[in-house]
């Protein structure tokens, strides 16, 4: 893909454009033919090749993010896309290599400091950056104190235009809500206007919109004209939806109708933007129930950000919080189920859930909750049904299962009973050389260890500096006594100023985050008595036993990493990795044992962060799901730790 003749060129030109709206993009398709086309005059004139394969172009996304924040381009658009390229290319031929935006506004309408980093992220390692509407070239070596200026004043420009633009559609967005929330809601009003509201992401997937004029008087008596959209039903849906309640009024449960749904091979609602599901799930039939919408009913919201301080980071963040924008407004959209259908329906659910409970809500807790998938990547649902017979004791039965397999989406999985697979847990919990059931004091420990080894390092870079700052005194000092030009000096003792300001900085992090650690660390509490566990787990009191189960799964969620099982009719085995970083494997039923089931291989993440750390856990993951289950050549425990090493340095690489 990075291939080209050298002979004849001196680069690669990669062209990046990019679309705020979709309404941009239809009005002036030329827009993206005038950024592409500057991109090729560029490379004409500096004798750079482009491949067709290698444009990027995101359309409809805005780069504003507010501060703090990436926008979406950089997290899963284009630019990201074309970043994640960039790696694959060799650190030698990076310098050959043109990124090509028409003006920095492309590039990005991020808060500048966020840009910046973003901006010289990619001069770091090793690539060029070129903005074609004046022809601007910058590099990581020949990045100037003058040229930074300017672009971080570009970048400036471009966010504050952004954020007035932001300003702008808010204020227009609220008062348009203000209006609706008079014309819905107002006594001289209510029930004068249905079915008109905005055009918005949350809007149900059963209504249809389009845009109209709208004649109204507002509360001061003017004759006024706006745009609105004018919902109506999507009457294929609307069948589907009164099947659903019918359904549910008959005592039909959740995952009954989902097998229905399926098995008519009825599509589900999802499009638009939205990513649209493979099959119906027991979420999307709740949500119906839950949902207002379905009887016209609906809230409009609107998102204020609030500002809070960061325990970790030790500095003061800003994140967005959905809040009302007005009440309750009947007939906004038409009514897919009439009222009475929708009580009805919802009699119905209130009555099954009135019946004889295992535990409240807030208790359903298993051992396992939050914990353990499948190894399809499926939830696990939990399941008890009170036991009958002739004995007097009350006990109930209880048993895992894959919510995709349960929905026929793709797993095979079978029931997992759950007080046998607890039993056989406890069981590989004792034997194993980790204490499973401690404080979290081990992972704090290796959460330490991390942080002092990025202290040295930052410490031995801190202590580089420090001698190059030196070196670069003394030398402008000789050459100042000389009387000789020191510009190009200036801008070294530039650079290495801004870079040591910068250790500094993360040095102050760090040093909080180890003082943070320390605390929690003082907190941890005693560990939780092994045999107190399995008498209480094996109690007859049920109520003990959930006391039990919330307090071993709250030890679970601190220490484990990652936990699947895979539960299809031959194969009965378990994968878990705790804080230790040891991928261990047993089979839960003795009938599916074999030596290869039973492993525990340690990976070394000692240089690596925690994200980086998980990343790589997952990765092993899936090539030991794959091992065990006879899907590549390992035969043996041995095979599977050679195997596993020359997939972690393959991936490291």
């Amino acid at each position: 893909m990075f291939d080209y003749d050298k002979s004849r060129f001196n680069g690669i030109c990669i062209p990046y454009s990019r679309f705020s709206t979709t309404e941009q993009d239809k009005v002036g398709r030329k827009s993206l033919e005038r950024q592409l086309e500057e991109a090729k005059r560029y490379a004409r004139e500096n004798n750079l090749y482009i491949n067709e394969e290698l444009m990027f172009a995101d359309k409809g996304v805005s780069g504003f993010a507010k501060q703090g924040h990436l926008s979406k381009t950089f997290e899963k658009g284009q630019m990201s896309l074309m970043l994640e390229v960039l790696e694959d290319v060799p650190f030698k031929e990076r310098e050959n290599i043109y990124l090509c935006f028409h003006a920095f506004d492309r590039f990005s309408r991020q808060h500048p400091e966020v840009a910046y980093e973003q901006f010289s992220k990619i001069l770091k390692r090793g690539f060029n950056i070129v903005t074609t509407i004046d022809d601007c070239f910058y590099s990581s070596k020949e990045a100037d104190l003058e040229s930074m200026l300017i672009s971080i004043i570009k970048m400036s420009s471009a966010h504050y235009e952004s954020e007035v633009k932001s300003v702008y559609v808010s204020d227009a967005h609220r008062r348009r809500r203000e209006t609706l929330e008079y014309l819905y809601n107002h006594p001289t009003q209510k029930g004068k206007h249905k079915h008109i509201g905005l055009k918005q992401s949350t809007t149900p997937r059963w209504i249809l919109e389009s845009e109209i004029i709208y004649d109204f008087v507002d509360e001061n008596g003017v004759a006024r004209k706006d745009s609105f959209s004018k919902f109506s039903l999507d009457e294929a849906k609307a069948v589907i939806i009164n099947q659903i309640f019918d359904w549910k009024i008959q005592g039909l449960g959740h995952t009954k109708i989902c097998q229905l749904l399926n098995q008519k091979k009825i599509p589900t609602f999802e499009d638009g933007n939205c990513r649209k599901a493979k099959q119906w799930h027991t979420f999307a039939i709740s949500n119906l129930f839950k949902n207002k919408s379905t009887i016209g009913t609906f809230t409009l919201k609107t998102v204020e950000d609030q500002e809070y301080f960061c325990e970790s980071e030790r500095i003061f963040k800003t994140r967005s919080n959905k809040v009302d924008a007005t009440s309750e407004m009947e007939n906004y959209f038409p009514a897919v189920v009439t009222v009475e259908k929708y009580e009805t329906a919802l009699k119905v659910i209130a009555m099954n859930n009135k019946g004889e409970k295992i535990s409240e809500p807030e208790d359903k807790t298993h051992v396992f909750s939050k914990v353990l998938r499948c190894t399809c990547g499926g939830r696990l649902v939990f399941k008890g049904t009170r036991k009958t017979g002739k004995s007097e004791k009350s006990d109930w039965f209880e048993y895992l299962r894959c919510e995709n397999a349960i929905l026929k989406d793709g797993c095979d999985a079978e029931n997992i009973i759950y007080k046998d697979f607890e039993m056989a847990f406890l069981r590989f919990a004792t034997s194993s050389n980790y204490t499973v059931f401690s404080t979290t004091q081990s992972k704090l420990k290796t959460k330490l260890k991390r942080l002092s080894i990025k202290q040295s390092r930052l410490n031995s870079e801190k202590e580089q500096l420090l001698l190059e700052a030196n070196g670069l005194k003394k030398t402008f000092e000789s050459i100042v006594t000389q009387n000789l030009d020191a510009t190009l000096l200036l801008d070294s003792i530039s650079k290495n100023e801004a870079s040591l300001h910068t250790v500094q900085n993360e040095l102050v992090k760090i040093d909080e985050q180890v003082k943070g650690v320390e605390r929690e660390y003082e907190k941890s509490g005693k560990p939780i008595d092994k045999r107190t566990i399995k008498k209480e787990l094996r109690s007859e009191d049920y109520s003990k036993r959930l006391l039990m189960r919330r307090a071993v799964n709250q030890q679970l969620r601190k220490n484990v990493v990652h936990m699947e099982v895979c539960s299809t009719k031959l194969l009965k085995f378990v994968i878990v990795c705790f804080d230790d970083y040891v991928i261990r494997t047993y089979a839960y039923q003795d009938e599916f044992s074999s030596d290869l089931m039973f492993n525990s291989i340690k990976i070394n993440v000692e240089n690596h962060d925690e994200s980086e750390a998980y990343d790589l856990i997952m990765h092993l993951f899936k090539e030991v799901r794959i091992s065990l289950s006879g899907g590549n050549a390992v035969i043996t425990n041995f095979d599977l730790k050679v195997h596993l090493s020359g997939i972690k340095e393959k991936y490291l690489k």
